[in-house]
């Protein structure tokens, strides 16, 4: 069976790769806004609309040469703005022509277009998505940010990707860090970062109208821009999305579609011409399906339950940015957010409060310093069930730190070291240091080399210190069931990682620019499981079972080699061909006496190959045809088999305020597995192929 699905993948690929060279391919990569306030904690006033294509949201792919895009600057590498060019870091941006043209209706599916990074649906509701390495539902390696406001729950230091939604033609741009980016945006920034940003409310004034329509997702939303005044804009939008059922692997639909409900607001005020104030807030509310294989002490030791969710959350921000001089500026900021996720599993309740605050300044005519502290308070309740329970069942946590960057230019446009650290005092692992040194050589417009040396942590979550969690259950030879318990450990440390990475940049000619990184991450006190002594133990009705407690400990380090290139050609000013290629190789090592389990399951969790072509065309002046081609590497864990994925769509733009596209993804496949780790109970589905035809239109 296996042997011939590769000889299916091999031939598809076979197939899409002459289809490609024959002209219906599409590929982007890299790039994004064109000009950027020195802001603080986020920018406010919104760049033009640029895609890694080389367009702009609504234009042609002509409108920027590839050393324009060389030039295109970043926020999230060193918190200000800098050209990407001038980046010391693994970095790549999606544009509004990427979330244009892409096809993709969510935001973790728009992270696909990421060279190297990994993203897998584990079923029509949830995702796998880290980055260089430990990918699972419960990925815990990845900061997310959305307008400034983190997303992280402390639950499993991870993120609930259904939640993650908008407005997508609100959406400026995601800017991406493949590699640790904690020493400004502290713990969990250990594999990478990914920083949300939405447009400004000025710059979406009137109504948009959007709506999409297919076999697997359904949506409709609207929005409403105006101006309180010369100097305020705001805009509020509604949005609903319908995801209906995933198959199994034998074509039978299974029970978790779901649906979604989100609305909110932006109010933008230019006070002064130095003075911005931003109050912005989103609510939302999901209905999700669920299936659930529970562990039982009884033959096949499974059994299928099917359930309903209700999930909620609401989040309120409001941000000051002043500048001060054209090398000065800063920004206070604070935010409210409410996670309430009840269901068959656990019962989970998390108010957030955040406070921080940043300023940048010039030191000297070479030497500009960034620095800033934040303080957050959290509070948790969790509903224990027969599957887990959590002590204590409420929980307030605190995080204080503070951060600074200097950036010394050594010769002028040419060399610049950058050097900085993160202090944190958190009530999970107490005091955290996160120190980086960075080096950008740029010996002219054309090349630029960067290196890094980066101390990163992921700090413990409630699940690995306050739990006890039914994991599996499994005959014995002694004729008596056993059941084995994960049990959370009060001295469970942060994983620490150490980061080398060299990156470089070349416009190789006026049509083809190339960017490629290497890197050896060098992990400590990683998450382990240390199995007790059994014990023969009565069941809730009285029948014996053998109970097998796994100690969660910091037993397991380990080593990350890998690689990535992507690169872009621009063969004509209508067509753009881009691509990338990933390569990593990951090693763990156990200490004495500890299970293999979570050894194994995570050095198979993440692909070892991964490429990706995507093209643009603009066929005629109004007509766009784009494609993309998904490469992933099969997984050890889970058995999940390489697959290819081929989308395409036609975009048509009737009039300057309409537009009408239609697409199919996953052509070479009815249906495909992407993931299953074996961690969590939730059943893994298969992707199936989709059809989709949306309408747009503002005024």
């Amino acid at each position: 069976m296996i042997t011939t699905k590769k000889l299916v993948v091999r031939r598809s690929a076979q197939l899409a790769c002459a289809i490609l060279m024959g002209g219906w391919a599409s590929a982007a990569w890299a790039a994004a806004p064109t000009s950027r306030p020195s802001a603080t904690t986020q920018p406010t006033t919104e760049p033009a609309e640029v895609g890694p294509s080389g367009g702009t949201s609504g234009g042609e792919l002509s409108s920027l040469s590839l050393e324009d895009l060389m030039k295109v600057e970043v926020y999230s590498v060193s918190k200000h703005a800098q050209a990407v060019a001038e980046a010391p870091a693994a970095v790549t941006v999606i544009g509004q022509d990427d979330i244009q043209r892409s096809g993709m209706n969510s935001i973790p599916e728009l992270l696909r277009l990421v060279p190297g990074l990994e993203v897998a649906r584990i079923n029509s509701n949830q995702w796998a998505i880290s980055s260089r390495g430990f990918n699972d539902l419960y990925a815990n390696k990845l900061l997310v940010m959305m307008d400034g406001r983190s997303v992280y729950t402390p639950l499993f230091s991870g993120v609930y990707w259904d939640t993650m939604d908008y407005v997508m033609p609100d959406l400026d741009h995601i800017e991406v860090i493949r590699g640790p980016g904690a020493t400004l945006w502290g713990s969990n920034a250990v594999n990478g970062v990914i920083n949300i940003t939405t447009k400004s409310a000025r710059d979406t004034q009137g109504w948009l109208l959007d709506g999409l329509g297919g076999n697997e997702t359904q949506q409709g939303e609207v929005r409403f821009g105006g101006a309180l005044d010369s100097n305020t804009f705001f805009r509020v939008y509604g949005k609903y999305r319908n995801f209906e059922d995933f198959p199994n692997a034998a074509g039978h639909d299974q029970h978790d579609g779901w649906q979604d409900f989100r609305g909110g607001f932006r109010i933008d005020r230019y006070a002064s011409e130095n003075d911005t104030l931003t109050l912005q807030g989103d609510v939302y509310s999901d209905r999700t399906g669920q299936t659930i294989d529970v562990p039982v002490l009884t033959p096949p030791f499974r059994s299928a339950m099917y359930a309903e969710n209700d999930f909620s959350g609401a989040n309120i921000l409001g941000r000051w940015s002043h500048v001060v001089s054209p090398t000065s500026d800063m920004s206070l900021q604070f935010y409210y957010d409410r996670q309430d996720r009840p269901d068959v599993q656990l019962g989970y309740s998390l108010d957030t409060f955040d406070l921080d605050f940043q300023h940048r300044f010039q030191l000297a005519q070479n030497n500009e310093v960034i620095y800033g502290g934040d303080a957050r308070f959290m509070m948790d309740h969790i509903e224990n069930t027969q599957l887990g329970t959590f002590s204590p069942t409420n929980r307030n946590d605190y995080l204080v730190s503070g951060f600074i960057q200097d950036d010394l230019t050594l010769v002028p446009d040419k060399l610049h070291f950058i050097a900085g650290t993160k202090l944190e005092q958190n009530s999970y692992s107490g005091f955290e240091y996160q120190p980086s040194g960075r080096l950008l050589w740029t010996p002219n417009d054309s090349n630029s080399v960067w290196g890094a040396v980066s101390r990163a942590v992921r700090t413990p979550s409630r699940w690995e210190q306050d739990s006890q969690l039914i994991f599996s259950t499994m005959p014995t030879a002694q004729g008596i069931p056993a059941q084995i318990d994960t049990i959370g450990n009060k001295g469970f440390d942060s994983e620490a990682m150490t980061a080398y990475e060299l990156g470089y940049r070349v416009r190789a000619t006026q049509a083809v620019t190339i960017d490629s990184s290497v890197f050896y991450d060098s992990y400590d006190k990683l998450r382990s499981g240390t199995a007790g002594t059994p014990q023969v133990v009565l069941g809730p009705g009285g029948a014996p079972h053998v109970f097998i407690p796994v100690k969660l400990g910091n037993d397991i380090d380990g080593d990350a080699f890998g690689a990535e290139v992507a690169a872009t050609w621009k063969i004509t000013n209508t067509w753009r061909l881009s691509g990338s290629y990933s390569w990593l190789d990951l090693q763990l090592h156990r200490g004495q006496g500890v299970d293999p389990t979570m050894e194994r399951i995570f050095e198979g969790t993440s692909p070892r190959n991964q490429f990706q072509i995507h093209s643009y065309w603009d066929v005629v002046k109004n007509v766009e045809l784009n494609t993309s081609l998904y490469y992933v590497d099969s997984l050890h864990t889970g058995n999940i088999p390489a697959y290819l994925r081929w989308d395409a769509n036609v975009v048509w733009k009737i009039k300057d305020n309409l537009s009408a596209s239609i697409g199919v993804q996953n052509i070479l496949d009815n249906h495909h597995p992407e993931f299953n780790s074996g961690l969590f109970l939730t059943q893994a589905n298969e992707v199936p192929r989709t059809y989709y035809a949306a309408l747009s239109f503002r005024y």
